[in-house]
């Protein structure tokens, strides 16, 4: 999750919403609004949010089921 808030925060609002750096700017798109979208985004940090807490929660269940039943026998 703390990464998911890094990316949007500097890596999405800063450097490609903000500042929009030359590097980033795919050739021939120029001046596109889509640089600029700021919500496109935060929809892209919730979704990523929803995959995180699902992976979080299948990781915990294996870990759990490992743990109970064969080092905890």
């Amino acid at each position: 999750m703390t990464w998911n808030i890094v990316d949007l925060l500097v890596m999405d609002w800063l450097i490609i919403c903000l500042i929009t750096p030359k590097w980033v700017v795919i050739e021939g798109t120029d001046g596109c609004k889509g640089y600029r979208d700021y919500f496109f985004h935060f929809k892209g940090f919730l979704i990523g949010c929803v995959y995180t807490t699902i992976m979080a929660l299948l990781f915990a269940g294996i870990d759990h089921a490992l743990l109970r039943f064969i080092i905890w026998r």
